[in-house]
């Protein structure tokens, strides 16, 4: 007699488990999915639900059969929950609405909730706290340390492992914050390198106020160089070169990437590249080659550390930043900033950034590998990147001074003092900010008597000026 009455007790305990409990903590706790303390109401009534039916209806073995029904209802929903976000590789907006509402619909507004917002993330904390806040209820009465010390040893076992297996929301939010999901609405000015071109109407270009001393009217150099640098030598072009149009000087006076740059060099489809030192890597390319470099400097630049704006870390010392690329510090807590993870965003292998990451920041230490979204092709990228990582304010990137400043400008990013020093033009120049990289025009030993002519008068007085009017800190 008392078995089939477990048995259809039983019955009933899962359809509370699996449906009334939902309805609760899913309808009135809904907006706990954006704020935890509104999870708390939910939470109340479900507990008090589950301590008045274990009242009415107490007879023999019911606390053990309730806490089996309890427990196969959370592990079958955060089941579900882990299986749907482990296909779709924790990229909440990613997920297609109708099949995670399906699979946990008796949680209707709050899956509802989560659907239209992007806010799967947060259901695993309704169930568990539907599970905890039901255990609580049925156990009430019999609350103590004594009486969990006297009971049998699985089941104490059995309830570490589920203190365990709840925790499974932090880690499920330490992963997510590992996932770069593009949540931004960018409020930057567009990189436009038209508004560079030489020989054009734009009056971005830096000039001189009187004609150059050198002119080369024939047998033109071809320029390149990384974006950065563009401005410079764009100027240049356009100050000591006569004779040519915008679309016939856009055939010989190029931009792109800094490896790519390089690459034109050692493939002798460049004369003269704008940019940082080479890597180690593009050193050996060139010998391979047989190219003898020329290495020409020409200015110096600010390698800069930029955050969100909203970030309250303002100032970070050499060692910290070496610290946290090298991931020996992980939180922003550890540096003076929020308890939330650092994401160390790095740019791709040979690009200029990259280069001076390793040799001027790094010297020698190695440098994390970085993950799946922290690795970007482009300048550009990055600082978008650092501005609005999921909508946050824990991403943190580098760049150069003028790049970031004067030519993809983003409100949403603030440049960080190393060791107390803003990167200003005068602490660049009287060397107290840590971080300073050198500007070169590289060419071929090899290079054209027009080549040698445009690279000495870089140096000159009249070069100079113009680097200075660009907005680099030239070496006079």
């Amino acid at each position: 007699m008392i078995r089939k009455k477990n048995r259809a007790s039983f019955c009933w305990l899962l359809i509370r488990s699996f449906v009334w409990t939902p309805l609760i903590v899913g309808s009135v706790g809904v907006f706990g999915l954006g704020w935890w303390w509104a999870l708390i109401p939910a939470l109340f009534l479900n507990g008090l639900s589950w301590h008045h039916y274990n009242k009415k209806y107490e007879f023999k073995n019911k606390i053990r059969l309730e806490v089996s029904a309890l427990l196969i209802a959370l592990l079958y929903y955060l089941g579900v929950f882990v299986v749907v976000m482990w296909l779709f590789d924790f990229n909440y907006i990613e997920i297609p609405e109708l099949y995670p509402l399906l699979l946990v619909m008796p949680y209707n507004l709050a899956s509802l909730f989560a659907s239209g917002l992007a806010l799967y993330n947060n259901l695993a904390w309704l169930f568990i706290g539907a599970f905890w806040s039901a255990i609580l209820g049925v156990t009430w009465d019999s609350l103590s340390l004594k009486h969990f010390f006297k009971l049998p040893r699985r089941y104490r076992v059995g309830f570490v492992v589920l203190l365990l297996v709840s925790l499974a929301p932090v880690y499920q939010h330490i992963i997510r914050s590992q996932h770069y999901v593009d949540t931004y609405t960018s409020n930057s000015s567009e990189l436009n390198l038209n508004q560079y071109r030489p020989f054009r109407d734009d009056k971005k270009l830096a000039h001189l106020n009187q004609p150059a001393n050198l002119k080369i009217a024939d047998h033109y150099p071809r320029l390149n160089g990384a974006t950065a640098a563009y401005p410079i030598y764009s100027a240049v072009a356009q100050t000591i070169y006569s004779g040519l149009n915008a679309k016939q000087a856009a055939k010989i006076i190029q931009v792109g990437t800094t490896p790519k740059a390089f690459n034109s060099l050692i493939n002798k489809k460049a004369d003269v590249v704008f940019m940082a030192a080479p890597s180690s890597e593009q050193v050996k390319a060139a010998k391979k080659k047989h190219i003898h470099l020329n290495l020409t400097k020409l200015g110096s630049e600010a390698f800069v550390f930029l955050v969100n704006k909203k970030n309250p870390v303002n100032n970070l010392s050499v060692k910290q930043v070496q610290a946290i690329y090298q991931r020996k510090t992980i939180s922003w807590l550890s540096v003076g900033g929020k308890p939330t993870l650092i994401q160390a965003f790095q740019r791709s292998k040979n690009s200029g950034s990259q280069t001076a990451m390793e040799g001027l920041v790094m010297k020698g230490k190695k440098m994390a590998t970085p993950m799946r979204y922290q690795e970007e092709d482009g300048m550009g990228g990055l600082i978008d990147d650092v501005a609005g990582y999921n909508n946050n304010t824990n991403a943190i990137g580098y760049s150069f001074r003028f790049y970031t400043t004067q030519m993809k400008q983003n409100k949403n990013v603030k440049l960080l003092k190393i060791n107390g020093y803003a990167p200003t033009t005068k602490n660049i120049r009287n060397g107290k900010y840590p971080f300073i990289a050198n500007v070169y025009a590289i060419s071929r030993r090899d290079q054209t008597e027009n080549s040698k002519r445009l690279v000495q008068w870089l140096t000159s007085k009249e070069g100079q000026k113009l680097i200075n009017k660009t907005g680099y800190v030239g070496l006079k």
